[in-house]
């Protein structure tokens, strides 16, 4: 069994590998329903999701994963915890 790594996002085909390139795509998705697009129907290996206006959080939540994905690919991590330090004199 092959495994295909592109995926066809709205217009776009992207490679599933290269989660910068997911992300701008799914981006650009989110903009499409966002402003009254109709739906939209992404393909992955046999497996079909239909997003639509009432999927937004779902396509958050995916976009938020591959932003982490990108960050962690290309080095530049996001810092998501910050501590605070307290000096008594």
């Amino acid at each position: 069994m092959t495994v295909v790594n592109t995926v066809r996002i709205g217009a776009d085909t992207i490679d599933i590998t290269k989660p910068c390139d997911v992300v701008t795509a799914l981006k650009k998705m989110q903009l499409k329903l966002g402003t009254g697009g109709v739906r939209e129907t992404v393909r992955i290996d046999g497996e079909e999701v239909t997003f639509m206006r009432a999927n937004d959080r779902r396509l958050a939540a995916l976009i938020a994963r591959y932003e982490a994905e990108c960050a962690r690919a290309t080095g530049g991590a996001t810092r998501t915890r910050f501590a605070k330090r307290i000096r008594w004199t």
